[in-house]
């Protein structure tokens, strides 16, 4: 064979070689991420499956942990002390290892020069506490941000991402749970405060209880925030665990400290001292934010919290009373009376938003004191516990009560009765519930509103009409000013529109007319005064009110033949003016100042414009 033509076989023999390499033979390298197994599928090593951890480390600034899974299914942390371990954090750092790609697989017969004689982690991971485990050495870096890993019983190595070292290099405090205190809020059945002031709670049902030194009924939604605020309280910082805790206790003010506290779930106790502040530092972040030493109990740790711990559980028992004195359902209440010596006021309630006064006049009552009313007495708290067992109610005027507020609920066969007795000189009245011994002191907000019967109870709308029930509106000002002092108008309707029929006689400006009736149609009474508690016949005097001279006096005529004429008079000493109806001259009330100028109009802008 010739040259020429063995070279010719060369070149094709080169050219199917490079062709096959190039379309048919792909490189280990170049196969998909995805095709490269993880390390939990190459060792059966499912992360949730995991029950128990241990990381070792080169490098002595760190510690040995172990983690174990507890019944719960919750991680503690065993070595170097035994803690809390924080759940997600395990699990991300478990999530990190197993799930890494094995990137390429190694056969070789030495292995320090890759680092894995002296590993710079070993992973252990139990599927069983107390079978055998998964050991994993993870030795040096090499390229293409990979590091050399090898599973103790086989001779192979592998690379994974070198992100491994990072993911592993944990100190307990890195995995630590963070929470003051791990529990359950809603399993808690018993708090006993110590410090302070010594007395327990407990839960019974859906309510807590105090238990000692008194039985009385206990603040339930006061605990229930305390405990959820509890349970979201992370430490600041760890200072010491185990046999370390003891020596520190003096330093801390944990020898005597300044509160302590124990929660009970079933057979589970939590406990914590709370000690001194930690000194403050130049460079502390936000300088209003003080932190406490406290110390676990239940873990003999001492850790650093926010001093909000303080506010949560400096606490007497007054604080976690339940305040409340008279408890019933106001949304069922159907009547309520309101009793003072002989006189009395009777609500009975018409339908969901509407009570009316049983008085002579049968008056429709402001639905919203009437709400005030049922929802002030149903929320009133105690100021004072004065005594649970009282032997002479008459040292309270209870003997003979003052008022009595009664609310017959539906349902209920006997009503709830609030007995309202003397007052104190410090702002403040004796009350009791009628099923209670208990005497208390409530501030006399509440109960000096209830003692204005119908006067405090009673609608305070002035007119009942609409904007087309008026014919004819006839307004007078004496009050003194230079604009206003002497005019007088009286407008007339003629059909939709309305006309000036004196001092003059021409078409008025309609839209100004009804933004005068518009003002009346709105017009309500702050306070109505002078008026007795059961709203029987009172007045006062002319030189009182000014209704002798009023400063405004508007008459408005209606089409059903009804004449409404308003009186406002002086101003009293709380800056509001004296009204009245005249044909109701007993039922006097006060108007707010910021009223009257919608009720003023000057005889030029009541005029028609051209236009109009």
């Amino acid at each position: 064979m010739s040259f020429r033509t063995t070279f010719i076989i060369i070149i094709i023999l080169g050219g199917i070689a490079a062709t096959y390499f190039l379309f048919f033979d792909k490189p280990t390298e170049n196969t998909s991420k995805d095709d490269k197994p993880k390390i939990f599928e190459t060792y059966d090593l499912p992360r949730e499956e995991v029950q128990k951890v241990r990381l070792s480390y080169a490098d002595d600034a760190y510690q040995t942990l172990t983690v174990v899974k507890n019944t719960d299914g919750m991680w503690q942390l065993t070595t170097p002390f035994e803690a809390h371990a924080d759940n997600a954090k395990v699990n991300e750092m478990l999530d990190d290892f197993v799930n890494k790609r094995i990137r390429q697989t190694l056969e070789v017969s030495e292995y320090d020069q890759y680092g894995l004689e002296n590993p710079t982690i070993k992973i252990e991971l139990w599927k069983a506490p107390e079978g055998s485990p998964k050991i994993f050495l993870i030795g040096k870096k090499g390229i293409n941000y990979a590091v050399y890993t090898k599973e103790q019983s086989e001779a192979h190595i592998f690379l994974i991402e070198s992100s491994a070292l990072d993911d592993l290099s944990k100190s307990p405090t890195d995995i630590r749970d963070k929470s003051v205190i791990r529990f359950n809020p809603d399993t808690i059945t018993e708090i006993q405060f110590q410090k302070p002031e010594a007395f327990s709670c407990r839960k019974e049902g859906d309510i807590w209880k105090m238990t000692h030194p008194l039985s009385v009924n206990a603040d339930t939604d006061k605990i229930e925030y305390i405990l959820s605020e509890l349970h979201a309280l992370q430490v600041s910082t760890f200072e010491a665990d185990g046999e370390n805790v003891t020596p520190l206790l003096e330093k801390y003010g944990l020898d005597k400290p300044h509160i302590q506290f124990i929660l009970k779930d079933g057979n589970k106790i939590y406990g914590l001292d709370i000690g001194s502040a930690v000194p403050s530092t130049e460079d502390q972040n936000d300088p209003d934010k003080q932190n406490v030493y406290v110390k676990s109990v239940h873990q003999d740790g001492i850790y650093t919290v926010t001093d909000d711990i303080i506010q949560l559980f400096n606490k007497s028992m007054f604080d976690l009373r339940d305040k409340r004195v008279l408890d019933f359902q106001r949304g069922d209440t159907t009547k309520f009376e309101i009793r003072r010596g002989a006189q009395k006021v009777v609500g009975i309630k018409l339908d969901k938003d509407t009570w009316q006064l049983q008085n002579a006049e049968k008056t429709v009552a402001d639905p919203q004191v009437v709400s005030n009313l049922l929802f002030g007495v149903d929320s009133l708290e105690a100021v004072e516990f004065v005594t649970d067992s009282p032997k002479n109610l008459a040292l309270y005027g209870l003997d003979q009560p003052k008022m009595q507020v009664i609310f017959t609920i539906r349902g209920e066969e006997k009503p709830a009765v609030l007995l309202i007795g003397n007052y104190t000189k410090d702002n403040t009245v004796y009350v009791k519930a009628n099923n209670s011994e208990q005497i208390t002191r409530v501030k006399r907000d509440l109960i000096n509103k209830i003692a204005k019967g119908v006067a405090w109870l009673r609608n305070k709308q002035i007119f009942k009409f609409s904007i087309d029930d008026p014919t004819q509106v006839t307004v007078k000002y004496n009050d003194g000013s230079q604009e206003y002092d002497g005019v007088q108008f009286t407008c007339q309707r003629l059909g939709t529109n309305w006309r000036l029929t004196s001092p003059v006689q021409e078409n008025a400006n309609n839209a100004e007319v009804n933004t005068l009736l518009y003002g009346l149609i709105d017009l309500k009474a702050e306070e109505f005064v002078g008026e007795p508690f059961g709203g029987g016949k009172n007045q006062l005097p002319n030189a009182t009110t000014g209704f002798n001279l009023p400063q405004i006096q508007i008459t408005v005529e209606l089409r059903v033949q009804k004449v409404f004429i308003l009186q406002i008079g002086k101003i009293d000493a709380s800056g509001r003016h004296y009204g009245r109806l005249q044909n109701k001259p007993n039922q006097i009330f006060l108007l707010n100042a910021e009223v009257i100028p919608k009720l003023k109009k000057k005889l030029e802008w009541l005029r028609a414009t051209e236009e109009e």
